[in-house]
């Protein structure tokens, strides 16, 4: 897992989410919200390597998740293709 093949599989994966994710953010949200967005590459404590698209704003999980001020708009979920997550069985 720690290899440099993981690592680039998984910055290809991410590399690919991100300017679907910034296209979204531009034509819901702003450009400014686009802009946040980015890849971060880590390392797990036990080694296990990652990396994610962030939303980095301070809105950015009532953008994506919703809240009492703002709309649900997924937009690195939809980005990433994941479906919503179901609660309750249901």
């Amino acid at each position: 897992m720690r290899s440099a093949q993981v690592r680039r599989a998984l910055r290809e994966v991410a590399d690919a989410i991100e300017p679907r994710a910034k296209s979204l953010a531009r034509a819901e949200v702003s450009e400014e919200f686009a802009e946040a967005i980015y890849v971060e590459e880590e390392t797990r404590p036990r080694g296990r390597p990652t990396a994610r698209v962030i939303a980095d704003r301070d809105d950015g999980e009532a953008v994506e998740f919703g809240d009492t001020n703002q709309d649900r708009r997924r937009i690195l979920g939809r980005a990433a293709q994941v479906g919503p997550i179901l609660q309750d069985g249901g």
